[in-house]
């Protein structure tokens, strides 16, 4: 008879309690007469075909490949690449930690269990802004979204005794396409500069070192002469015209002489690598000339 009387009394007292148990999640009720356990939620909507493949979709995401690594004393997930899962304790902090100069918007976390997690912001060295979470018991799990300026991100915590994670970071795959498009715009930039806009050879294959002397006033006088070590090309004024184009002569042991060349917009192009050239416009005494010497031969 007396231990008939305390079993009676052990499921009335947890008919009374209800849902609670010692480690806060809440459990159902059970009636005295040995029935089922009382329901402790509504019954679930049925799902269609698109909603179970929207589903599946979802749960590709949440298990996908995360690949967290070490990084120093930070556990990092790549954004992106599935949901992150964030383990503390209970009288342990973890901390997550955004990008350099990312904020969280105002009202931008929301978090599923606000009753048993705590979140936080801090903003550290670098203007590096970190969310500081801590739950109060042990055994719990729940999901986190913060909205940011910069993006969104949605994680996975989970409660243990002793387990924690003390720093969690991100790798941004967008940072890595930033960075190679930084690094593409830079090498184009240089090439650039390398590089006659004129007509797109390197000056790195370019010989400079030549010397233009005589007639500074005339309009036609050369900018500059270069080789690339089959063709001269002489940049002239860009005052010149056709009609006082000058005529070319090129200094050999036997004189000066008439030489092959064309006229490109305002370029002479000789097919040659000359030491001494002159250009010559008009006769007699009314004649205008310009020496170009190749000097550092």
């Amino acid at each position: 008879m007396k231990k008939t009387m305390t079993i009676g009394l052990l499921v009335a007292g947890i008919a009374a309690a209800g849902s609670a148990s010692a480690n806060g999640y809440a459990v159902p009720a059970i009636n005295g007469n040995g029935a089922d356990p009382l329901p402790l939620f509504s019954e679930e909507m049925p799902l269609t075909d698109r909603d179970r493949a929207a589903l599946s979709r979802a749960q590709d995401w949440i298990n996908a490949d995360q690949y967290p690594f070490r990084d120093g004393h930070r556990v990092t997930y790549l954004y992106g690449g599935g949901q992150a899962t964030v383990v503390c304790a209970p009288l342990k902090l973890c901390m997550v930690e955004l990008e350099q100069g990312e904020r969280v918007v105002q009202d931008g976390v929301h978090l599923g269990d606000s009753a048993r997690w705590m979140v936080t912001p801090s903003v550290g060295a670098g203007d590096r802004t970190h969310i500081i979470i801590k739950p109060v018991e042990v055994g719990l799990e729940t999901s986190l979204a913060l909205v940011t300026d910069r993006r969104t991100y949605h994680m996975r915590l989970v409660s243990r005794r002793d387990d924690y994670m003390p720093a969690v970071a991100f790798h941004y795959p967008d940072r890595i396409a930033s960075q190679w498009q930084a690094y593409y715009e830079r090498e184009e930039t240089e090439r650039q500069r390398r590089t006659l806009p004129e007509t797109g050879e390197n000056i790195a294959d370019l010989d400079f070192n030549y010397s233009i002397s005589g007639c500074s006033s005339c309009s036609w006088r050369p900018l500059r002469v270069y080789n690339n070590g089959q063709q001269t090309i002489i940049q002239m004024g860009s005052n010149m015209n056709q009609a006082e184009a000058p005529a070319l002569l090129v200094k050999t042991r036997q004189g000066e002489q008439l030489v092959n060349y064309r006229v490109r917009e305002d370029r002479y192009v000789v097919d040659q690598v000359f030491n001494e050239a002159v250009l010559i416009v008009g006769v007699g005494r009314n004649q205008d000339r310009v020496t170009i010497r190749r000097t550092g031969h």
